[in-house]
């Protein structure tokens, strides 16, 4: 779980550093046929059927829409907000799981949980900072996303055993692919690539491949108890490239959004959450 935090920061930063030369649409399908290539491959050498009756399943369906909806959004928030913010508003999909596991599918939450997530949005607001100099309209879209994402966690741990890793994960690239086609007509016409982009398109195939196999694996094979809090070391790696890389600027009001967030998202997996199931 962490090397794929790791990695998705990674895929993040870069994302937002083409985003300097290349529209959204462009980007996201750069980076959906680097992961097409490598999963696709890598399903003929291991002998692994990309197509068969699980993928037209409807909750397969269902969890591959949503990611795409999800990549849409933080993709923008990445790119017109920031990476720290984004970043930090994607720690709160676990407790949109459990709000979402108590809500739609009725398992039972004691008060406690919910002053847990009720203090995990209060962080998320936080982190917006709706109505004052730091809010950035765009990070709403990453708050969109953690809808949707928690969505596609949700169905990732029904999804049958019996489909391998590296069919979930190509067909999520193949989402992220889509993703840029839909995006077309919203935004720019498309910019030329440069070999210092099909470097870092190389980088982020790599570290966002890898990934998300990473977190299939983790997420289907791992206790969740054990592994899900290692969640949350994402933001820690986003917020050091942000820092580092993008000079972006962490005001006091976002680390204690994001103290909320993950402080509540700790302790509700330590008190036994909806969203272990």
């Amino acid at each position: 779980m962490v090397v794929a935090m790791a990695g998705f920061a990674i895929e993040d930063a870069v994302i937002k550093q083409l985003s300097y030369t290349m529209p959204i649409p462009q980007v996201l399908m750069l980076i959906g046929i680097g992961g097409l290539l490598i999963f696709g491959i890598t399903a003929v050498v291991t002998g692994v059927h990309l197509v068969t009756d699980d993928m037209v399943r409807p909750w397969f369906i269902i969890r591959t829409t949503s990611e795409l909806a999800s990549a849409i959004c933080f993709v923008t928030a990445i790119v017109y907000a920031s990476l720290s913010i984004s970043s930090a508003i994607l720690q709160a999909t676990p407790l949109a799981v459990s709000f979402a596991a108590a809500v739609f599918l009725k398992q039972q939450v004691s008060r406690r949980q919910w002053s847990l997530i009720a203090i995990g949005f209060v962080g998320v607001i936080c982190v917006v900072q709706p109505g004052l100099d730091g809010f950035r309209p765009a990070a709403l879209a990453a708050v969109l996303g953690v809808v949707f994402l928690a969505l596609r966690d949700a169905i990732t741990r029904s999804i049958s055993v019996s489909i391998p890793a590296v069919s979930v994960s190509f067909w999520a690239f193949f989402a992220l692919f889509i993703a840029g086609i839909v995006t077309i007509p919203f935004f720019g016409k498309f910019g030329v690539i440069t070999f210092v982009d099909v470097g870092l398109l190389a980088v982020s195939a790599l570290a966002g491949s890898g990934a998300y196999f990473c977190i299939v694996m983790a997420t289907r094979s791992g206790d969740v108890a054990v592994v899900a809090p290692f969640r949350y070391t994402r933001l820690l790696f986003a917020l050091g490239l942000a820092v580092a890389v993008f000079d972006e600027q962490i005001n006091a009001l976002m680390i204690l959004g994001s103290s909320l967030i993950v402080g509540s998202g700790m302790a509700m997996f330590v008190s036994g959450v909806p969203s272990r199931q």
